[in-house]
């Protein structure tokens, strides 16, 4: 998107208009990368570029006086957003390969645990563990595997690892809303009366 910055002339009293650049969303840029939005974010976040924030990993206010991009917090859609500038856009590209080949050297030894544990568990049962029931237990187990991690152990698309890791988050949600449920309240009208009263 193409951002423009107003200032005031004080001589005339007019707005002049000042374009600044084309700034792109984070997930924008996944898609100029060609990865996925929790992938870009982790790059990034490894690069330097986004901090955790909460839940979030978002542009840091220091980076935004730099003028490496802009922060959106309250934004008319629901979740708050960063845009990033074409210099910090530039900056990226330059740091791109390296970082992800170090952000990939470092999540080798954790896929090649990953798949020993699998293969040991794997060797338990009789039966062949179907490929839902894999991404199940990596998902459980392996928690910071990417997707496309785990797609690669089991040798299956990383579409076809998220059909079903999103199938298993929706069945936990089930269960932990199945826990939650009101238990019935003493001496209600539904529970009986164990009192000592005749």
């Amino acid at each position: 998107m193409l951002y423009v910055q107003e200032t005031l002339d004080r001589q005339t009293g007019l707005l002049a208009t000042n374009t600044i650049g084309e700034y792109i969303t984070v997930t924008e840029l996944g898609d100029k990368y060609g990865v996925g939005p929790q992938r870009i974010r982790t790059i990034l976040h490894h690069m330097g570029v986004l901090a955790a924030e909460g839940r979030r990993y978002r542009l840091p206010r220091a980076l935004v006086e730099r003028g490496l991009g802009f922060r959106h917090d309250n934004p008319r859609s629901r979740y708050p957003f960063d845009v990033l500038s074409p210099k910090c856009q530039a900056l990226i590209a330059e740091a791109w390969d390296d970082t992800v080949a170090d952000l990939d050297s470092e999540a080798a030894p954790t896929m090649h645990r990953a798949k020993a544990a699998l293969d040991a568990f794997r060797s338990t049962h009789r039966r062949e563990l179907t490929t839902h029931q894999a991404v199940y237990w990596l998902c459980d187990h392996y928690s910071c595997l990417l997707h496309r991690q785990i797609a690669d152990i089991l040798g299956v698309t990383p579409q076809l690892v998220s059909k079903f890791a999103k199938l298993r988050a929706k069945q936990k949600q089930i269960n932990i809303a199945r826990k939650a449920m009101t238990l019935p309240v003493p001496n209600s009208p539904a529970t009986p009366n164990y009192s000592d009263e005749p």
